[in-house]
This record gives C-alpha cells, sequence and structure tokens, in this order.
C-alpha cells in the first residue's frame, strides 16, 4: 500500500493559514472521503516535570492564547538544563505528531497538517530566544518527523499578524518567531506564499500546487 499524501501548513498566528486549510479540506473532502486534519501544538509530557520546576523557580511564564497557551523561559543557562529542556519538549512533538500521522498516514489518507515541523522548531527556537543557527539535539528530531509531500509557510509581516490575532503578549513576540520563520523555511522544503494576497488568491495557487503534486504521484 503507497504511503498517504501528506500536506503542512506553517506560519504564525494570525497569517490565514487556518482559512487556507478549511478552503483545502472542503475542497478535497468534496472529491475523496479519505481526507483528515491534524493539529501540532507542544502538549508537556516528559517535558512536565522541569516545566513545574521552572515555574516554581519563577523562570518561566504561561502565556494564554485564543488557541492553546505557549510557555516562555527565562532559564539562566544557554547550555546544560536548557539543553535539555528543549530536548524533552521536542521529544514531546516529535511523539505527539508522530502517533497523530502515522496510522492514517499508513492507511493511504491524505492529511493535512495545521502546524508542523517548522512550526514547532520555530517556537522551541523563540521559547529559548535561539538563534536560528542553533544546533540543540532537541531541534534535529523534528527533521526526522514524516517528510511532507508539499509543506507551505503562509507569510506574513509581524505587524499584520499582530494587527489580525494578538495572541502573542507583544509585537516583539511576532517579530523575533517572523524572524525565524523566514530563516528557517528554505531548509524544510516550505513554499512560502505571500499572504498580502487576496484569500482566493492564496487558495487558487495552493490547490493548483496540490492537484500538480498528486497528480504527479499518480502518474509516477
Amino acid at each position: 500500500m503507497r504511503r498517504g499524501f501528506l500536506i503542512a501548513f506553517s506560519g504564525i498566528d494570525g497569517s490565514g493559514k487556518t482559512t487556507q486549510i478549511d478552503a483545502l479540506e472542503s475542497e478535497l473532502k468534496a472529491k475523496d472521503s479519505r481526507v483528515l486534519r491534524g493539529w501540532s501544538r507542544w502538549r508537556p509530557i516528559l517535558s512536565l516535570p522541569l516545566l513545574a520546576f521552572f515555574l516554581r523557580r519563577g523562570i518561566a511564564e504561561i502565556h494564554s492564547t485564543s488557541s492553546i497557551g505557549f510557555v516562555e523561559t527565562r532559564l539562566p543557562w544557554k547550555r546544560g538544563v536548557s539543553s535539555v529542556w528543549c530536548l524533552l519538549v521536542q521529544l514531546d512533538n516529535f511523539m505527539k505528531t508522530t502517533l497523530k500521522l502515522a496510522i492514517p498516514l499508513v492507511l493511504g489518507y491524505t492529511v493535512i497538517c495545521d502546524r508542523y515541523a517548522l512550526d514547532l522548531l520555530v517556537e522551541g527556537m523563540a521559547d529559548l530566544h535561539d538563534p536560528p543557527t542553533t544546533k540543540r539535539l532537541g531541534y534535529r528530531f523534528l527533521r526526522i518527523l514524516p517528510r511532507p509531500n508539499i509543506a507551505f509557510l503562509v507569510d506574513v509581516d509581524p505587524e499584520v499578524a499582530f494587527s489580525r490575532k494578538p495572541d502573542l503578549p507583544s509585537l516583539a513576540h511576532f517579530v523575533e518567531r517572523v524572524g525565524l520563520y523566514r530563516v528557517l523555511s528554505p531548509s524544510l522544503g516550505e513554499e512560502v506564499l505571500d499572504g498580502r494576497q487576496s484569500r482566493e488568491r492564496i487558495h487558487e495557487l495552493i490547490s493548483n500546487r496540490v492537484r500538480t503534486v498528486m497528480n504527479g504521484r499518480r502518474s509516477g
């Protein structure tokens, strides 16, 4: 049995990626019922004891958003404990995401993933305020997640995203993350979509690209 088809969408909150996922999901389901939608975001499991320690010490803070909270750390250590934290967080991400995707892909489903490896990598680096050149072991786990057949980054300026969905505490949080998305996306093979275009135009670009890749896969 051929592996299913994985489409990943990445982008800062407020980029408009969920709108595009809704449109693509409706389009694909009209032709094939074997379409599923997944969502990747960190939930602490292995990392929970260390998170509790950080919170007690006052060196981490949980910020609430409209979707799910995120953690921002202020660790005094650049190595050692911070590398262990990164490893545990990304192991949580790797296990959760792999479990969500493995069975549907083995069964041949088309899976549309809202947030994927790039988003998890960006959030991990932003949490620790790591530069994009950082080579922590934890980050490497995200690069061995199932490879998407197509990966899209919906790119918008941080000011636009902040005005649309001010979930993060400040504009500076958006600036840091958008910068990471832009630097890291080429290494993960993301196809960048200009989020300033109309919703209809972005959907047209996505739909045409997905159709081309799917048709090429069937004929290959």
